[in-house]
């Protein structure tokens, strides 16, 4: 008789299992019931960028603080664009509100040493990035230029990634054409909810820029690997 009940026990739970009903189960001394759980987790990836115009306007330069605005790069700087931006960011370059960058910033009546040069804007935003696809994601920039030729002077971005520890410069004056710049790569392993990079975007206009109105646009794009 036990063995007829259990294997009229064990009928019903696969009958119930196999048509997603109800299961029961009666005993002298113990009762159980299964329930079984079906989890379905979409791959997604997403962003979230928390600017999305910059409007950088020469004829009322905004004087640089706390690593946005814009900065006077003295003439004479050996250094790069990815110096420039490092100095700016360090306080190592005098925030100036004039185009060309001239100005008496001690007050003397004259113009010192290091006190002409040229100049470099930069901005800052956050961008957020989501991806849980186990094999990791890239994380792309496409710099188009709409309106205006490539005579801008010199462009450039930095990504930084804190949570992994990264940081990436990538620098596009006059290619500027919608090539990806692969700004971050993670293999092996997801990213785990939202997480924050630092996104610093450069001009420098280094003498080689020429009058004129330009436009791009900065796609950032984020994809499983």
């Amino acid at each position: 008789m036990r063995k007829l009940l259990f294997l009229t026990a064990s009928l019903l739970l696969a009958l119930a299992l196999a048509n997603g009903g109800e299961e029961w189960n009666v005993g002298s001394q113990q009762a159980t019931v299964t329930e079984r759980i079906n989890l379905t987790i979409p791959q997604r990836v997403a962003l979230h960028l928390t600017e999305d115009e910059w409007i950088v306007d020469l004829n009322n330069p905004v004087p640089g603080q706390n690593g946005e605005g814009c900065y006077l790069v003295p003439k004479g700087f050996g250094g790069t664009l990815e110096d420039a931006i490092a100095d700016a960011l360090a306080g190592e370059l005098a925030p100036i509100d004039t185009y060309p960058a001239i100005k008496d910033l001690n007050g003397n009546g004259k113009i010192d040493e290091g006190e002409k040069g040229t100049l470099i804007c930069l901005n800052q935003k956050v961008l957020q990035k989501f991806c849980n696809n186990g094999d990791g994601c890239e994380l792309d920039l496409k710099v188009t230029r709409t309106q205006g030729g490539p005579t801008y002077g010199q462009g450039g971005v930095v990504e930084k990634a804190p949570d992994l520890g990264h940081t990436k410069f990538v620098q596009f004056n006059g290619v500027d054409d919608g090539t990806p710049l692969e700004l971050l790569k993670v293999l092996g392993g997801r990213l785990p909810g939202w997480l924050d990079d630092l996104i610093i975007e450069a001009f420098w206009f280094d003498g080689s820029e020429v009058a004129g109105t330009y436009e791009f646009n900065f796609l950032f794009q984020l994809a499983a690997l």
